[in-house]
């Protein structure tokens, strides 16, 4: 299918799926017209407001070294954008950012939140520049309905950014929020408007179906707001991968259980267990109070507490019983190396950086495998042949039951080998194959 027939394919479907959210708006649970139409008016006005007023923000962004584009919102006078960080990729890099009218100026990317996939941009040409005012996102609430914007299959001067609406499905799923608003290729980055013309949500990445996607919320953005717009990266795709839900409590230790006893087998550096003083080799006899007959009572205990808790361990080490009072920290700081300033171990020379496959794995997808929802462009993956939609089933032989396996194995992978990977396409019995070098 040629790119043209698929952009018209694409606009067909969003005139279908747009239709049908629209007859939606009429209609109750049980198929009679709802009342009063006065109210159903009212929302078809803020809808035609919205996309009136806001369209000229929604802008492409393109990477010089790079011919795929995303999408971005312009959020600021001055043109500084809101994006998705795996649009970006990097700080510093220079961009084409493109009005919905075929403007083009010249742009530079920032800093990004990769655990969460936020990034920020900015034009670079001077300027007054349209923009949207940022909302709330922990305002937003399931049910409510949203506008999509975004150039979906890349940019195209022959069509404005295609309007997808719809509403929110749940607001804290793995720290992103979830609507039924139909995303596709080219989408990535761009703006979730409320009904008020607030951007509360980028796009991130579509979900186990089309009509079930991801965007990154607004609170995010602002929680790291100075951190990007100083340039800093940090976090990683792979938390996504692994389905990790970055607002996860966390100890900072790995643990293992011997003879009926939980014994530390690892303690992460900058975590919070390291610096409340627990040492690998401890035996964790309780957790706040709760006795640690096994694994699963450590982590229970922490799961079901909240980020910023206090939790109290009692440890033993050798003869003596050690009380260490440690503070929880979520998955996103833990990752980000809260605390770096602590690490003081010198950087191993000549040590070989290891390189990222490039893709982003749907962790609650309904598939026997690991289902691939994000290709990253220009990406090892990319180049090797995977696309979205994907499901590996082996790595190297070795069946694949998930995201976090998949995960786990391409971390152990070995620098220098070929990964082969055996992965079912489009519903197809026959597996495909994929040869990946991970190179020195």
């Amino acid at each position: 299918m040629s790119s043209r027939l698929r952009d018209l394919y694409n606009i067909m479907n969003f005139i279908k799926l747009f239709s049908f959210a629209l007859i939606a708006c009429f209609l109750t649970a049980d198929g009679s017209f709802a009342g009063p139409i006065e109210k159903l008016k009212e929302r078809e006005r803020k809808v035609k407001k919205v996309v009136s007023d806001l369209m000229p923000t929604v802008v492409a962004v393109v990477g010089d070294d790079q011919p795929a584009t995303g999408s971005g919102v312009i959020v600021s006078e001055d043109g500084l954008i809101m994006t998705a960080g795996h649009v970006t990729e990097a700080a510093g890099k220079k961009l084409t950012i493109i009005f919905p009218d075929g403007r083009s100026v010249k742009g530079e990317s920032l800093g990004a939140n990769r655990s969460r996939d936020a990034g920020l941009a900015r034009i670079t040409e001077e300027g007054k520049w349209p923009f949207a005012k940022v909302g709330d996102s922990k305002k937003a609430e399931p049910g409510d309905w949203l506008i999509a914007m975004g150039h979906p299959g890349g940019y195209d001067l022959n069509r404005s950014p295609p309007i997808r609406f719809g509403r929110l499905i749940s607001s804290g799923t793995m720290g992103m929020l979830r609507t039924d608003c139909t995303l596709v290729g080219g989408d990535s980055g761009g703006p979730l408007f409320n009904l008020n013309g607030e951007v509360i949500g980028i796009h991130s990445s579509i979900g186990g179906s089309l009509a079930e996607n991801r965007h990154v919320p607004s609170s995010v953005f602002k929680s790291g707001w100075d951190r990007m717009l100083a340039g800093e990266i940090w976090g990683s795709l792979g938390m996504m991968a692994a389905g990790v839900d970055p607002d996860r409590p966390m100890l900072g230790i790995r643990m293992n259980e011997s003879s009926g006893d939980v014994i530390v087998d690892k303690v992460y550096a900058n975590s919070p267990a390291q610096r409340a003083g627990v040492m690998s080799g401890d035996r964790i006899l309780s957790i706040d109070g709760v006795e640690a007959n096994q694994m699963s009572d450590v982590v229970d205990k922490v799961s079901s507490s909240k980020v910023g808790n206090e939790i109290e361990l009692l440890v033993k080490r050798g003869e003596e019983e050690k009380t260490f009072s440690v503070r929880l920290v979520s998955w996103e700081e833990l990752a980000s190396g809260l605390g770096k300033e602590q690490d003081k171990a010198p950087p191993v020379p000549d040590q070989p950086k290891r390189p990222e496959l490039g893709i982003i794995l749907d962790a609650e997808a309904e598939a026997e495998g690991a289902f691939v929802f994000n290709v990253i462009e220009n990406s090892l993956a990319a180049s090797s042949g995977f696309i979205a939609g994907d499901v590996v089933k082996e790595i190297n032989g070795a069946k694949i039951s998930s995201a976090e396996q998949m995960a786990s194995s391409i971390k152990s992978a070995e620098l220098g080998k070929v990964i082969r990977f055996a992965v079912q396409r489009n519903g197809q019995e026959d597996l495909v194959g994929i040869d990946v070098l991970f190179g020195k």
